[in-house]
């Protein structure tokens, strides 16, 4: 016998380099079988343990014989080892033992939508997440967004329903606590206390299938920070350049500013322009999302582009190392 008593989740959200979802599930197993069998999909990096005494266990992976849209599933037939040292089932299922296994695996097609654009919408950045939960559950989720991210503040976000063979409906979450850890964002939900006394029958049914969907956006400072700031950026680089060029291909035009002015532009460019370049880089490297990030980076090294260019025509103008080039 193998009864599926409960199970509580941890989603971490993944979007770059590739969209995933790392989940934990600890699931809280009655049962009187050494070897028993769970269902998986879409999964990477599979990893379950022994929750009491934090060892690996081992198990066989084996394709599902059922044909249909269930045979996309893996089954996984586990080794618990020795039965007896696990505690007794409380009752009325105390002639079974109580299993705690913890899975972790990478879902490597987490549901991710782009949000429609909608004038609802007040951050049109991010995106909507479905996942899909089966079996028994506690009234508590984990949420780990992407560094750079946060869930959208709507009366309606995040939203739990419920599918059973013969009817539909909706449990209200709430946001309880909101932790930040290394720049990500990790948001607690609880069920509603109300809809958990009155719906518990529903949360312990063992044909229950829950969706958790939750909408996500990029945090406002960072939608205006690095677009905005790059293009002030490319306009910055911009006003000596153009000058600098027509001087440079057009021995007639001589250019209004002195050599004093030509440096009081190109080094504020020099000094402002490399260190936002390094921490948008670095913001990178850490993993934080930056909405528009291929508009931004072409921005950036179309900048760069520009103030090497600046340098060059500088150069040739008045300290007069390239009058080489002239010659072609």
């Amino acid at each position: 016998m193998l009864i599926k008593e409960q199970s509580s989740w941890c989603f971490e959200d993944r979007v770059s380099p590739t969209k995933g979802r790392l989940i934990l599930e600890v699931m809280d197993l009655y049962t009187d079988q050494q070897f028993i069998d769970i269902h998986l999909k879409n999964f990477l990096k599979l990893n379950i343990k022994r929750r009491d005494l934090n060892t690996n266990l081992p198990f066989i992976a084996s394709p599902l014989s059922n044909s249909g849209e269930e045979s996309s599933f893996i089954v996984l037939t586990v080794n618990l080892g020795d039965l007896n040292s696990y505690p007794k089932a409380m009752n009325p299922h105390n002639d079974l033992r109580h299993v705690k296994l913890e899975l972790e695996y990478l879902n490597i097609k987490p549901g991710f939508k782009k949000k429609p654009f909608h004038i609802h919408w007040r951050n049109p950045t991010g995106y909507i997440s479905t996942t899909r939960i089966d079996g028994p559950t506690q009234h508590e989720y984990s949420i780990v967004l992407p560094k750079g991210m946060k869930l959208d503040k709507t009366k309606s976000n995040p939203q739990l329903y419920y599918k059973l063979p013969n009817t539909v409906g909706e449990l209200h979450l709430n946001v309880k606590y909101v932790e930040k850890i290394e720049g990500n964002e990790i948001y607690h939900l609880l069920i509603n206390e109300k809809d958990y006394e009155e719906q518990f029958e529903i949360l312990k049914n063992p044909d229950v299938i829950f969706y958790l969907t939750y909408s996500v956006s990029n945090k406002s400072i960072y939608i205006i920070f690095f677009p905005v700031f790059a293009l002030m950026m490319l306009t910055f680089v911009s006003t000596l350049f153009i000058p600098a060029l027509t001087q440079f291909l057009t021995a007639n035009i001589v250019l209004t500013l002195n050599l004093i002015e030509f440096f009081s532009i190109l080094i504020p460019q020099t000094i402002v322009l490399f260190p936002f370049t390094y921490y948008y880089i670095d913001s990178r490297r850490r993993d934080f999302e930056v909405p528009f990030n291929r508009f931004t980076e072409s921005i950036i090294l179309l900048s760069i582009i520009i103030l090497l260019f600046n340098i060059i025509l500088l150069s040739a103008t008045y300290l007069k190392p390239f009058n080489i080039l002239h010659m072609f």
